[in-house]
């Protein structure tokens, strides 16, 4: 049996959760599927994904699942993963402070963007775990699908998806010659170019593929403090591959990607509140200075923000091996590396208040090797080993001469005026893992598995103190540990995690078009140290988050795929949630951070997707999502006093979201088609950060897209005009409520409206 196979199909027209056919498996060729229909109208679509490590119909898999092919990718305008948000049901993704993936799914998720503090959902691309959210935040160019599971998948993917998984699937080196290319422009001067091109080089045998995205635009922001456009975008990214195929039984495939971003500025927040700083720090109190509130949402007033570089680069080998008819083996070895530097104004103000430098190195590694079996029938199994290496490097500091307490320039007290930390981390994890689906009957499945997970956590810190206020780590940071400043004690600590997360699952099928199921599940996320700890006291390791998770879904397709129906109501304990507070030493006065595992929560929703194709040429897609989602216990010390907090709302969290789309085609004449579709989403209140501060939390709002195109009836040449935001609302996506210290509340914001024109050629 060849490897490069086309999976069992099953016929059924496009579905919310795909919004489209997520097309082959895979290596499968690349212009299968979802290229082959000229639009999203119109088109009966075949569903795969490998939600569970196999090829399986979407609608038979017992699990909360929702895929996005190019096309529907294309219909929600998603230049990036944030696009894919208002989508699917109880999902929260998009970029944070630290051009971080803050991804956020049934409540799970993490909002620190430090190496130390694991994400709670994982992105892999091509079945590689992308540890660090920096390099998690995909463009979305040459992809075949991406997935997004839903819930704890501890047993086949185990390491950080406690909350769910992320899954970008790029296209496979066709079998044909196969060329695609964009441009566009918008407000704002942004412009992007997107390519690939693809074909056998060696009939048969070898066969090759080569894309790239590179996008650049002005900030949204104007920067009060030099009268600039503040957080603009000037990103390349690429991804090659070679496939080669010197037998039935064998295949490897060599994959490349790469992300470069080099803007001229990094992205600041907004002012929420006032903030008192002192210009001249050595002067007298009466030199201090209030900075109001901001009166807008897109002006900031900053003097920390000209760096914010991330070169980001991966090479995988994915080698098979077809071992008799019923067994296949699968190797995955990946390396890859992150550079990151930032400058982060933390403080919202042109003063050296609490300014932030990041520089950060970080390399990985990992292999996955695991057996397939399936007999065709009664019994499939997926076993393996996985081993993760991480070694990063995170040199940070930190400018607050201008900070005051008790309105006194900070300095007056003793403290220093800037700081500089360089901490090193390296993780090994190791886990096995299987799981088996019998079929009982032909329409009765029992699925069960389990993962053991074991790692080892290394951390050490070094510190430097600088007094002097014409010191600044920002603007030019003297050598590190050389004689400039005074040293600090180093910290170090070593420590190690185990875990057993199994998976239980029924599921029941009373006819070809219903699946019923219920699965129980635990996830898991690692424990550590806290990167920001400047004491051995502090440096105590942090335990592992854990949830136990109990779902039941229905999934039914209905009219010959015209009409589909999914279902899922899930319920969490979720315990030892790992969070970080920031606030001040209640003898000092200074800035104090904390992470650590402050609470549990129960977390309980619902999600509904639906797909209605009620003529050929109108297809229209919605979901909604309902989330009751509260702490059993939360405490954190405020003013240096525990304290109670578990009436505050969890984190990205809203208790009701929903979005509704269509698209319409219409034929003009033999020639043409003309396309209309517009999308709008609705998002509840929802606090941004975990103080729930009223001054920060997002008031619920809505989001309305829109776009017409002109197509030539075979889909090789498209001009397309589009808008996202029309409505121009100012969403706020993430905040920091430093009140304590150094007085001041932040907000970050999402793009104000956009639209742009582009051009687009398949071949």
């Amino acid at each position: 049996m060849a490897l490069v196979h086309s999976a069992k199909r099953i016929s059924l027209k496009a579905s919310l959760m795909a919004g489209a056919c997520a097309a082959g498996v895979a290596f499968a060729p690349a212009g299968a599927g979802a290229q082959d229909a000229p639009g999203a109208a119109g088109r009966s679509d075949e569903i795969v994904v490998t939600a569970r490590r196999r090829a399986e119909s979407l609608q038979d898999v017992p699990v909360a699942v929702s895929a996005f092919s190019d096309d529907r990718i294309a219909e929600l305008q998603a230049d990036n993963l944030s696009g894919l948000q208002y989508a699917t049901p109880n999902l929260y993704l998009d970029q944070g402070d630290a051009s971080n993936a803050v991804i956020y799914l049934r409540g799970v998720g993490q909002n620190d963007s430090l190496a130390f503090a694991d994400p709670g959902v994982g992105v892999y691309v091509d079945d590689v775990f992308i540890a660090r959210s920096q390099a998690a935040f995909l463009e979305l160019f040459d992809v075949e699908r991406v997935e997004v599971l839903r819930g704890p998948q501890g047993t086949l993917y185990g390491r950080n998806t406690i909350g769910g998984a992320v899954k970008f699937v790029s296209t496979t080196p066709p079998d044909e010659f196969d060329a695609y290319f964009e441009a566009g422009a918008g407000n704002y001067d942004f412009a992007t170019v997107k390519g690939r091109i693809g074909g056998p080089l060696a009939p048969g045998v070898l066969r090759g593929k080569a894309a790239f995205s590179a996008s650049r635009r002005d900030g949204y922001n104007v920067n009060l403090f030099d009268g600039e456009d503040d957080g603009d975008l000037k990103s390349f990214s690429g991804r090659g591959a070679l496939l080669y195929t010197p037998s039935d039984d064998f295949e490897f495939l060599l994959s490349l990607d790469g992300k470069i971003d080099r803007p001229d500025t990094s992205r600041s927040p907004v002012r929420e509140t006032a903030i008192a700083g002192a210009p001249d720090p050595v002067g007298a109190p009466a030199t201090i200075v209030v900075f109001p509130q901001s009166g807008d949402p897109y002006e900031v007033d900053v003097n920390a923000n000209g760096l914010s570089d991330l070169t980001a680069f991966g090479v995988s080998l994915t080698s098979r091996w077809n071992a008799s008819e019923t067994v296949t083996i699968e190797s995955i070895s990946s390396v890859r590396t992150m550079d990151f530097d930032l400058n982060l104004d933390t403080d919202g103000a042109p003063l050296p208040i609490l300014d932030i430098l990041l520089l950060q190195d970080q390399t990985q590694f990992s292999q996955e090797l695991r057996a397939l079996y399936d007999d065709g029938g009664r019994f499939t199994f997926t076993g393996g080993f996985y081993y993760f290496h991480d070694d990063d490097v995170t040199f940070s500091g930190v400018d607050n001469g201008s900070a005051t307490i008790f309105g006194f320039p900070v300095i007056l007290f003793g403290f220093p005026s800037s700081s500089l930390a360089e901490t090193k981390q390296i993780t090994n994890s190791y886990a096995v893992f299987g799981d088996a689906t019998f079929a009982l009957t032909d329409r009765l499945n029992v699925s069960a598995g389990v993962r053991y997970t074991y790692e080892k956590r290394k951390s050490r810190r070094l510190f430097e103190n600088f007094f002097d206020p014409s010191v600044s780590v920002i603007e030019n940071a003297p050598p590190f540990l050389e004689g400039a400043g005074v040293p600090g004690t180093p910290i170090s600590g070593e420590a190690d995690f185990d875990a057993l997360t199994p998976k239980v699952s029924v599921s029941y099928k009373p006819t070809d078009d219903i699946l019923v199921y219920a699965s129980v599940s635990r996830g898991f996320k690692s424990g550590g140290f806290d990167g920001r700890a400047t004491t051995d006291f502090g440096f105590q390791p942090f335990d592992p988050e854990f949830v136990w998770s109990y779902e039941g879904g229905l999934k039914t397709s209905w009219f010959d795929g015209a009409v589909t129906a999914n279902l899922a109501y899930f319920y969490n304990d979720y315990a030892d949630m790992q969070v970080t507070s920031f606030g001040a030493d209640p003898v000092t006065g200074v800035f104090v951070s904390l992470f650590t595992n402050a609470a549990a929560a129960t977390i309980q929703g619902v999600e509904l997707e639906l797909f209605l194709q009620p003529t050929a040429r109108l297809s229209i897609a919605g979901t909604a999502g309902w989330l009751d989602a509260e702490y059993d216990e939360f405490e954190i010390l405020v003013g240096g006093v525990p304290t109670d907090v578990s009436d505050r709302p969890l984190v990205n969290s809203p208790r009701w979201n929903a979005s509704l789309g269509a698209t319409y085609e219409h034929p003009l004449g033999e020639r043409f088609i003309a396309v209309a579709h517009v999308d709008g989403a609705y998002r509840g209140e929802r606090a941004v950060e975990i103080t729930a501060s009223p001054e920060l939390t997002q008031k619920r709002h809505g989001l309305l897209n829109a776009f017409v195109a002109l197509k030539t009836a075979d889909a090789r040449w498209e001009l397309r005009g589009g808008v996202k935001n029309a409505t121009n609302e100012a969403i706020r996506v993430q905040g920091f409520n430093l009140s304590e210290f150094p007085g001041v509340q932040l907000g970050f914001y999402a793009a104000p409206r956009t639209y742009d024109f582009r051009l687009i050629y398949r071949y």
